[in-house]
């Protein structure tokens, strides 16, 4: 539903996790909300919440894991972080800086140790929780080493994007020089471009793009890195909604994956799906001086 190192508003993250009747007021507006099997949680890093509670939530880059903590009297036997503890809760973490700003989702977490009883700065009692989430150093850094090259080599090609916000920024950025860009304008409404991150009652679509003739929308997904399979049901998904809600009978809709690479499985799939295609992209890097 969410996509990793995106910035989301507390209430669009309400409207796609729970699109047929949004939360809103009580819990939602607290430091987690449960919606079915998912527990979403709302991390202030650094400054106070809503509430006026300041816990020490923080990444730990040697450890690649987030400390959090729970409301004031949590408890790990409590019904919910026993569901929690034991997996039949998913932990969705979003995080935020400035109190000002959206929450960029960080992932999905797996619990690797608590405490109970610990005090906050102030003098809250409550749980402590480390928290491992898949590959968050891509989401949290906001720069990234490059392995050395041999001087004499002017270029360093074929890298990757940090991550998928980079590589939408860029094609945003540049969609006039790209050759996607002399057949398709990024979609607008009322003369604005909504294209990107356009929201869909089944989640974001990375950009939105429509013929340069309005004969069909296209639908960009992209993966910073590699591609599977995976990727084509949320294409098709993604497709679907555009056909029924903003498709006229005269217009059709297409699909385009743009990632690094593309495994074996993701291609098997893509000869079964002719209105979906793969583009790869290629980083240039020069240093020049």
């Amino acid at each position: 539903m969410f996509k990793r190192g995106v910035t989301y508003k507390r209430d669009e993250i309400a409207a796609i996790a729970r699109p047929e009747d949004p939360p809103h007021g009580g819990a939602w507006t607290t430091g987690y909300a449960r919606i079915e099997s998912d527990l979403f949680i709302f991390m202030n890093i650094g400054v106070p919440g809503r509430t006026g509670h300041k816990f020490d939530n923080h990444y730990d880059e040697s450890t690649g894991t987030v400390v959090w903590f729970g409301k004031p009297n949590s408890r790990s036997d409590q019904p919910l972080f026993q569901k929690l503890l034991s997996g039949d809760l998913r932990p969705l973490f979003f995080a935020r800086w400035d109190q000002s700003h959206p929450f960029t989702f960080l992932g999905t977490g797996a619990i690797v140790s608590f405490e109970d009883g610990f005090i906050t700065q102030q003098g809250h009692n409550c749980v402590k929780l480390i928290v491992a989430i898949e590959d968050i150093r891509d989401i949290v850094a906001e720069t990234s080493g490059a392995p050395e090259t041999d001087p004499d080599q002017p270029a360093v090609s074929q890298s990757s994007f940090l991550f998928e916000k980079h590589l939408e920024d860029f094609l945003v950025k540049n969609w006039r020089n790209l050759p996607i860009g002399n057949q398709y304008d990024i979609y607008e409404e009322n003369g604005e471009q909504v294209g990107q991150q356009f929201r869909t009652g089944t989640g974001p679509i990375d950009i939105l793009g429509l013929n340069k003739d309005k004969s069909d929308f296209l639908v960009l997904e992209l993966k910073r890195d590699r591609a599977s399979d995976v990727v084509v049901g949320q294409t098709l998904r993604y497709m679907g909604w555009v056909q029924e809600h903003l498709c006229s009978p005269a217009q059709s809709v297409n699909g385009c994956i743009i990632a690094h690479a593309q495994d074996e499985r993701l291609q098997y799939a893509l000869n079964q799906v002719p209105n979906i295609r793969f583009m790869k992209y290629e980083v240039d890097f020069r240093l020049v001086g």
